[in-house]
């Protein structure tokens, strides 16, 4: 039960059943629910691995954590956003929100150039960057606007205490990064973290599972 493993094995082959099958071989060895962190990338894919974990386990599956990404973003933002200067109560912008607050902040752009603006900041945020370090990666005078105009909108939500979807995987990992006590908590929270279809990871993504799985020495929480 220790150490990494990866399973690559075709649709419908069981993989999902493998997974399931190793929550409950963890906690018959003595592993505490508390600690096992289970993400996927839909809802319905973690609704149906939470049924099935709880026909195998029983009572103690309402222990485990079984979601998606940006579900577990959630939780760690509502908890500790407060170090990057959220309130608990953030609200979450779905993409009309953001298209609003983007062609507003690049006064009224016309819907298609908004809408790359949208997409472009969307792409940055999935590597891991904000508007700062896009502005200093920037290679065109065009990405050199699509950052400073990142920045308006940066600054938009932070006024109106809000993120947007991508946020809720960026900003756990800026909070990791630049904060030892909170990963070192979540680290010592969520010490078996199983994936399910890893492959489909962005870069971001793979950062939060990297940052969480690097303290796997310290002692549980």
């Amino acid at each position: 039960i220790e150490g990494p493993l990866m399973i690559v094995a075709g649709a419908g082959s069981g993989k999902t059943k493998v997974l399931t099958t190793r929550i409950a071989h963890l906690m018959a060895n003595g592993v505490d629910a508390f600690n096992i962190l289970a993400l996927t990338f839909t809802n319905k894919a973690a609704q149906e691995m939470r049924e099935r974990a709880k026909s195998l386990i029983g009572k103690p599956a309402k222990d485990l954590t079984i979601c998606t990404f940006h579900a577990l973003g959630v939780h760690i933002l509502r908890q500790d956003g407060e170090v990057l200067g959220l309130k608990q109560n953030f609200s979450i912008l779905d993409s009309d929100d953001v298209f609003g607050i983007i062609r507003d902040a690049g006064a009224g752009a016309d819907t298609a150039t908004a809408r790359a603006w949208q997409w472009k900041i969307s792409s940055w945020k999935n590597i891991g960057l904000n508007s700062e370090t896009a502005l200093a990666q920037a290679q065109t005078d065009e990405d050199r606007s699509v950052a400073l105009l990142m920045a308006r909108y940066e600054e938009r939500l932070s006024a109106y205490q809000s993120v947007d979807f991508d946020d809720l995987i960026r900003l756990p990992v800026e909070l990791f990064r630049n904060h030892e006590q909170v990963r070192d908590k979540w680290q010592r929270r969520l010490r078996y973290l199983l994936v399910d279809e890893y492959q489909d990871t962005n870069t971001c993504q793979y950062e939060l599972v990297k940052l969480l799985v690097s303290g796997l020495g310290k002692k549980p929480m």
